[in-house]
């Protein structure tokens, strides 16, 4: 499985600028993400210091089962970020 990492990519609408986090593989996969969105401005990897770069496993597990989430929707959720290298405990 390839390792992800979160990249900032900056669309403009015409209008506006927005700020996308997008877990993807590299920039190239990144900005296809946002493809349609608009324009894109830039692309880069983001900032752990300023950016949310990976997750907290046990609470997002945990906050699903408050949720009532089912076990199964849960660890296929948390073994995927896991996989893809998003994780942290």
């Amino acid at each position: 499985m390839k390792k992800f990492n979160v990249y900032k990519v900056f669309v403009e609408d015409g209008e506006d600028v927005y700020k996308i986090l997008v877990p993807a593989t590299d920039e190239k996969d990144a900005e296809s993400y946002c493809q349609g969105s608009g324009d894109i401005i830039a692309t880069t990897k983001a900032n752990p210091d300023k950016d949310v770069t990976d997750i907290c496993i046990s609470a997002l597990a945990e906050t699903l089962s408050r949720s009532h989430w089912g076990q199964q929707e849960i660890d296929v959720i948390t073994r995927t970020l896991i996989r893809v290298g998003l994780a942290r405990d």
